[in-house]
C-alpha cells in the first residue's frame, strides 16, 4: 500500500523508503498555509515565476531553522511543483518516528544517504525541483567574506572557517554528462538502451526522457533576507532565564531570536539570483572527456562513480577536471546567492555605524548621523542590481531621517543600547568598545546585530562606498543638491504607489491611468532663470501631466517650474481612496521646500482643489511666497451639477458603503480623461468636504496676493464659488476674475485665455531676468 501511493523512481538500486508521497505533500501545503496565517512573517517572493519553470536546483542561504521549510512551500503555491530536499541526518536516525516518515514523503533525504545525488539528479529528470541549502548549516553571523575577500564561513564541527560545500555543482554537472549520454544514445539510434533508462527512472517514455536531456541543467541562486532582526531588553533578560534553567544557549538564543521573527511583523524576502546553466563555459576538452566516458555509462550512478573511483586515466582526467570545475561554478552561485540580499534600512545605518567605529570615530552627531543615513540610500539607490527592501524604495519610510525622526531606526539603535554596543545622548551617540569585539558564533544574533546587518551586505558591491560617499558629502552637501534628491523621492514615490496599488487594476471598470503623458511629477529648470518658480498643482483625480505644457511655457519665460503629485493620483483609485486631504497639502509642503533651493520667488498655480491647497498653504504664511493663483477653486457646487448628488452628504454615503463592504467608488465621465480616473472614490469626496471646512477657517490668515478665477459657465461650480473665497480673504492684494468658458478646468487647454491671465498675475511683480 505504501508504495502504491508513491510516485517512485524506478532506479533498480532505489531504496524504496525515499520519495514524495504527492497526498501527504499537499496535505502539508494546506497545513503550512494555515500556520502561515497565524504568523506575523511577511513573505515575499520576488521576480518573475517563470524562473521556477526553467530552473532545476535551487539554493538558498541559512539563517533561521523554519526557512527550510518556505521554499519548497513557496514554489508549490506559486508553479505547483514538487520539490525535494536534503536535510541533516540526525532527523532519520529513527526510521520508524513519525518525523523521519513525514520527511520522506515530502521529498526529504538526509544527507548522508549513499545514493544522495543519483537520487536526486533522477528526481530532476522526472520534473522535481530540488532545494539546497549548500552553506551546510545556519550562518548566525552572516559572515561569509575572510579578511582577503574570498567565500567562507563558520563551520560547528570543525569549529574553524571553511570552502562552502560543492554538493550543488557536482549534481549540476552530474546530470549534464548523464543528458549528454542519452543525447549521444540518441544520435546513434539506441532506442533500447534509452528505454532502459526511461523505465529505470520511471518515466512514461523515451521521449519524456530524451525532452528533459534536452533541457540545460540550470542553478538557481536566491537568498532570504529577514527584517528586522529584533534583540530588546526583554529578549536580553529572557536568554538569562532560560540559561539559568540548563538549557544550552545555542538552543536558548535559537529559541529567542527565531521565535521574534516568527511571532513578531517581520519581513522575509526571497529574492532569486542570475540562474547558471551548469554546462556553460565548458572547455572544448572537457566536452570530448565527457563524451568519451558517455558509452560507459550504465546507470546514473555510474556518472557520479566517475568522480569517487575513477576507473582510467581519462576518468581520472575527467573527475580532476570536473572537481575543478565545481569549484568554479560554486563560486559563482555562492555570489549570486549573497548579491541576492534585500538590503534595508538596518543594514545601511549597522554598516555606516561599524565603518565610523573601525576608525575610531565614537562620537556622532545625531543630526549627521541621520542625514547621512539619508544620503547613503539615496546612493545605494543608483548601485545597479541591488535588491531594496520597502525601507530603501518607498519614500514614505524614509524621508523623515532629514528631520531626525525614523521609528525603524530607532528600533535598532535601542537594540544597540540594550546590547552594550551604543551609549544615546539627547543630540549624539557613542559608539563603544564591544561593537568591535569577537563574539561566539552562538552569541553573535545576541550580542552584536550590527554586526550580523553589516556582515550581510558586505559582499555587494558598492554599498560600502556609498556610505563612505554619505559621511564624506554630509557636511558640504548644498540646498540644490539635496532638492535634487528629494525631487527623486517624489518621482520614487509615484513609481512606489504606482507599483503598490498596480494589484488592483483587474477590479477597475476601465483602466485606471490612459495618460498620453506620464503622470510623474516633474520639474522643468528654466535656462534663463528669473529667480522665481512656480509650483503647479493639478485639479482632483487628475495627475501633474494636466499641468505640464504650461510648466513648460513658464520654464520659457524664466521661471523654474515644478509639477507636484498629490499623494494618491497619477496611480490608481484605490491609491486615492486611502489618502486624506491632509496627504496631499503634505505634497505640495514637500515641493515648496524643493522649491526653496532654487526660488528667491515663489509662487504657487493650482487649479480645482490644487487651488484650494495652495490657498491652505497660504495661510501658514511660508517664507518667500509670492502668490497664489486659484483656478476654478471649488468652494460651492452648483445645485444641478454632476457632482452635486454625491457631494451632498459623501460622509454619509462612505459610512453606509463600509457597512455593507461594497465597492467605494462612483463611475464618472472626467472632462480630460486622459488625465484623469474615470472612478471616484466616495472617501475622497468626503475629504475634499474636510478641506473646504478647514480652508473656512483658515482663508483670513492668507496675506500673500491672490489670483481667484473662475469660468462663467463652470458645469460643476456655483457661479458664487470664487466670489465667496474672495470676500472671506483679508489680503489687501486680491483679485477676482471671471472667464468666458464652459469648462471648469480651464488651464488644460488655455480656455479663454486663462494661461495669459496667470502668467500677467506672475509676472506684475517678478524680478527681472
Amino acid at each position: 500500500m505504501f508504495l502504491k501511493q508513491r510516485h517512485m523512481e524506478g532506479h533498480p538500486n532505489a531504496d524504496p523508503e525515499y520519495g514524495i508521497n504527492t497526498s501527504t505533500y499537499d496535505w502539508s501545503v494546506r497545513v503550512f498555509r494555515q500556520i502561515k496565517k497565524l504568523l506575523k512573517v511577511r513573505i515575499t517572493l520576488h521576480g518573475s515565476p517563470d524562473i521556477i519553470d526553467r530552473g532545476h536546483i535551487f539554493l538558498f542561504n541559512h539563517f533561521a531553522r523554519f526557512e527550510t521549510f518556505i521554499p519548497q512551500y513557496l514554489m508549490y503555491e506559486a508553479r505547483k511543483v514538487y520539490c525535494c530536499s536534503v536535510a541533516s541526518a540526525e532527523f532519520f536516525e529513527e526510521e520508524d518516528s513519525v518525523l523521519a516518515g513525514f520527511l520522506r514523503d515530502v521529498g526529504v533525504i538526509p544527507n548522508n544517504y549513499p545514493r544522495l545525488l543519483p537520487w536526486l539528479a533522477e528526481q530532476i529528470l522526472l520534473g522535481r525541483k530540488v532545494v539546497i541549502f549548500p552553506e551546510g548549516g545556519m550562518v548566525k553571523d552572516r559572515r561569509v567574506l575572510d579578511k582577503r575577500g574570498r567565500y567562507s564561513i563558520y563551520s560547528r564541527v570543525s569549529m574553524d572557517r571553511r570552502k562552502h560545500h560543492t554538493g550543488a555543482a557536482v549534481l549540476a554537472m552530474g546530470l549534464e554528462i548523464f543528458k549528454m549520454a542519452v543525447r549521444r544514445a540518441e544520435h546513434q539510434g539506441q532506442q533500447e538502451r534509452l528505454t532502459s533508462w526511461a523505465e529505470a527512472l520511471g518515466m512514461e517514455s523515451r521521449e519524456a526522457l530524451l525532452a528533459a536531456a534536452h533541457q540545460p541543467t540550470i542553478v538557481v541562486p536566491a537568498n532570504i533576507t529577514f527584517y528586522p532582526i529584533r534583540i530588546n531588553e526583554h529578549i536580553l533578560s529572557s536568554a538569562a532565564e532560560l540559561l539559568s534553567r540548563g538549557l544550552s544557549r545555542r538552543a536558548a538564543e535559537e529559541i529567542l531570536i527565531e521565535g521574534n521573527i516568527l511571532l513578531r511583523n517581520t519581513d522575509m524576502d526571497i529574492q532569486f539570483g542570475h540562474p547558471i546553466i551548469a554546462s556553460e563555459s565548458w572547455h572544448h576538452w572537457e566536452t570530448w572527456l565527457a563524451k568519451w566516458v558517455a558509452p560507459r555509462i550504465g546507470t546514473i550512478d555510474d556518472v557520479f562513480a566517475v568522480t569517487r573511483k575513477p576507473a582510467n586515466t581519462k576518468e581520472r582526467l575527467l573527475a580532476g577536471r570536473l572537481r575543478q570545475r565545481a569549484q568554479i561554478v560554486r563560486n559563482k552561485y555562492m555570489r549570486e546567492m549573497y548579491q541576492a540580499v534585500t538590503v534595508n534600512l538596518s543594514h545601511l545605518a549597522s554598516t555606516l555605524i561599524l565603518y565610523r567605529a573601525r576608525r575610531n570615530r565614537i562620537e556622532i552627531d545625531r543630526a549627521e548621523f541621520f542625514r547621512s543615513l539619508y544620503l547613503a540610500i539615496k546612493y545605494t539607490q543608483r548601485l545597479p542590481h541591488v535588491h531594496l527592501h520597502r525601507s530603501l524604495q518607498d519614500p514614505e519610510e524614509y524621508r523623515n531621517l532629514l528631520e531626525g525622526e525614523h521609528s525603524g531606526l530607532q528600533e535598532l539603535i535601542d537594540t544597540a543600547k540594550a546590547s552594550g554596543l551604543i551609549e544615546v545622548h539627547p543630540d549624539r551617540y557613542r559608539l563603544l568598545p564591544k561593537l568591535l569585539h569577537e563574539h561566539e558564533f552562538d552569541e553573535i544574533r545576541i550580542e552584536n546585530v550590527i554586526s550580523v546587518y553589516a556582515n550581510e551586505i558586505e559582499p555587494i558591491s558598492g554599498i560600502t562606498e556609498a556610505v563612505k560617499r554619505a559621511l564624506s558629502v554630509e557636511k558640504k552637501l548644498s540646498a540644490l543638491e539635496l532638492a535634487n534628491l528629494q525631487f527623486d523621492d517624489e518621482v520614487r514615490s509615484w513609481r512606489w504607489d504606482s507599483k503598490h496599488y498596480a494589484k488592483h487594476a483587474p477590479s477597475l471598470t476601465s483602466p485606471a491611468i490612459t495618460a498620453a503623458a506620464s503622470p510623474r511629477p516633474f520639474f522643468l529648470k528654466a535656462r534663463s532663470s528669473n529667480g522665481a518658480g512656480v509650483i503647479l498643482i493639478h485639479e482632483l483625480l487628475s495627475s501633474p501631466a494636466e499641468m505640464r505644457d504650461f510648466g513648460g511655457r513658464l520654464a520659457d519665460l524664466g521661471f523654474h517650474a515644478l509639477g507636484v503629485r498629490l499623494k494618491g493620483h497619477g496611480t490608481s483609485p484605490y491609491d486615492l481612496k486611502d489618502r486624506r486631504w491632509e496627504d496631499w497639502l503634505e505634497s505640495l509642503r514637500r515641493g515648496y521646500e524643493i522649491m526653496k533651493a532654487y526660488a528667491s520667488h515663489i509662487y504657487i498655480v493650482g487649479t480645482g482643489i490644487g487651488g484650494l491647497l495652495a490657498l491652505q498653504l497660504a495661510s501658514e504664511q511660508p517664507e518667500r511666497l509670492a502668490g497664489i493663483a486659484a483656478i476654478s477653486p471649488p468652494f460651492k457646487f452648483s445645485a444641478s451639477g454632476p457632482m452635486a448628488p454625491l457631494l451632498r452628504s459623501p460622509n454619509i454615503l462612505v459610512r453606509w458603503m463600509s457597512r455593507r463592504n461594497s465597492r467605494p467608488f462612483v463611475e464618472r465621465t472626467p472632462e480630460y480623461p486622459q488625465y484623469a480616473y474615470r472612478e471616484v472614490p466616495l472617501r475622497t469626496l468626503y475629504e475634499l468636504r474636510r478641506l473646504i471646512q478647514e480652508l473656512e477657517e483658515s482663508l483670513a490668515d492668507v496675506q500673500c496676493p491672490v489670483l481667484l478665477a473662475q469660468a462663467d459657465h463652470d458645469p460643476i461650480l456655483d457661479p458664487e464659488s470664487a466670489r465667496m473665497i474672495y470676500k472671506a480673504l483679508t489680503s489687501k492684494n486680491r483679485i477676482l476674475r471671471s472667464v468666458h468658458a464652459d469648462r471648469h478646468n480651464m488651464l488644460a487647454e488655455d480656455i479663454g485665455g486663462i494661461r495669459d491671465i496667470v502668467i500677467r498675475f506672475l509676472t506684475r511683480d517678478a524680478p527681472a531676468g
